[in-house]
Parts: C-alpha cells; sequence; structure tokens
C-alpha cells in the first residue's frame, strides 16, 4: 500500500489537481475539493522545518468565475478551513506553502475549524508520529437534502459537514481505518468519539469509495469497523 495511488475509486466530477504534495478532486459544481487525500510518514509528521506561513489564494490553475476567491469569504462569517492541514506539511515551507490555496479548502465556521476540526487534525498527526505511513482523505458533505447554501459572488458552496477518513498502515503491516463526520456548526459539542463513525458509513454519505486500490475482502473488512482515535 505505502507508496501506491490510494485514491478513492470511482471517477472524479472535476479535474484530479496534483498539488505535489497533495492531490485535490475538484467540484466545479460547488467551486471546493470534493475531497484532498495524501500520505503521511512519521518523517513528514516529526519535521519541523519551518513555522506556520502562508495566506490563502484562488487556484491560478483554474480560471476565474469557475474557481474560490479570497473575496466569496469576505464577511461571509466562514473560515478557509484547510483540508489538507497546514501542520501536516511543515517539512519545507514550499510544502507548508502549497496548503494555502483556495482548492484545498472549504467554507467552515470558526468554532469548528478552530475546535474539533483542529483537535481532529491534531489526532490523526499523532497517529503518523508514532510510526508507519497515514492515509488521509478529507472533504465536504451535504446531509439532509436541503438546498445547498452559498457564499460570495462566486456561489462557493456551503458544506453542512466535513468528513475525514484515515487509513494507517503500521510499521509491522498491519492497517487500521478510522472515520469522522463533524457538523458545520459554531460549537460542536461533546468529544471526538461521538463524531466517529465506519469508513463505509461516511462512504454511504459522500458516494466516494475509499481505499479502494486495497484488496476487496481486507477493504470490506477494514473499512466496516468503527475505531475510535488512541486517546480520544
Amino acid at each position: 500500500m505505502v507508496g501506491m495511488r490510494c485514491w478513492p475509486g470511482g471517477v472524479c466530477a472535476g479535474p484530479v489537481l496534483d498539488k505535489t504534495f497533495f492531490v485535490v478532486c475538484y467540484d466545479p459544481a460547488h467551486k471546493i475539493p470534493a475531497w484532498v487525500g495524501y500520505a503521511l510518514t512519521q518523517e513528514d509528521a516529526l519535521a519541523k522545518a519551518t513555522t506556520r506561513q502562508g495566506s490563502f489564494k484562488p487556484d491560478a490553475t483554474l480560471p476565474r468565475g469557475q474557481r474560490a476567491e479570497n473575496a466569496d469569504y469576505a464577511g461571509s462569517s466562514y473560515d478557509k478551513g484547510h483540508m489538507a492541514p497546514a501542520n501536516d506539511f511543515t517539512r519545507t515551507v514550499a510544502a507548508m506553502r502549497a496548503t494555502f490555496i483556495l482548492t484545498n479548502a472549504v467554507p467552515q465556521k470558526h468554532g469548528v475549524n478552530g475546535g474539533k476540526w483542529a483537535q481532529l487534525e491534531a489526532a490523526v498527526h499523532g497517529l503518523a508520529s508514532s510510526g508507519g505511513t497515514v492515509w488521509i482523505f478529507s472533504g465536504p458533505a451535504f446531509v439532509g437534502g436541503k438546498p445547498v447554501k452559498t457564499i460570495g459572488p462566486d456561489k462557493v458552496a456551503v458544506p453542512t459537514h466535513t468528513y475525514k477518513v484515515v487509513l494507517w498502515v503500521h510499521p509491522n503491516g498491519d492497517k487500521e481505518t478510522f472515520g469522522f463526520l463533524l457538523p458545520n456548526i459554531d460549537k460542536p459539542t461533546g468529544t471526538l468519539s461521538g463524531y466517529t463513525l465506519s469508513v463505509d458509513q461516511v462512504e454511504k454519505l459522500t458516494g466516494l469509495d475509499f481505499f479502494a486500490s486495497l484488496p476487496a475482502a481486507e477493504q470490506a473488512r477494514l473499512e466496516k469497523v468503527v475505531n475510535a482515535l488512541p486517546g480520544q
């Protein structure tokens, strides 16, 4: 598994954008990513080559009108919520700055972005720090069938939730999966364990097929289990 492409199965509705350090499946209808994926090794997780730096910019690989702009977020009450978090890319300045692109962001309420979502990012980072390789996919979910809310002149979609799914490949080759779904509200209550799902459950909500390059039987076995993160 390590070293192989681990993109979700099926067809990406929009372009797949290779950002060198992570990959984006872009959703042109919503002007946000459908998923952002990358692998995080122990070496990457423990690297402290640079402090947090960078500011969000529109994605120059997409034309105006087909992408989010900083102006869309201005006065919206939503943060530009990283899907591939800056703190997972401290190994170089280039890696850190690469994360500050609007195709790597979705509108998130500050209370979740700086609260439970940040807590989840740190906990997943901790998996990689303890050894092995962690494959991570994050993105938006639209739950409940209500009309999609948008912000800004470019009508950037606001998800009802954000998800994160994780495949942890231990140094001995053993594997575990984790799934999470957080509501896009200011004050999610409780602990992270209350937002823990199986990967199968996240797939049903998003229509995606994560870790599809695993053998079918292994994928089915791993993805049906609800695992809590260590210490959560």
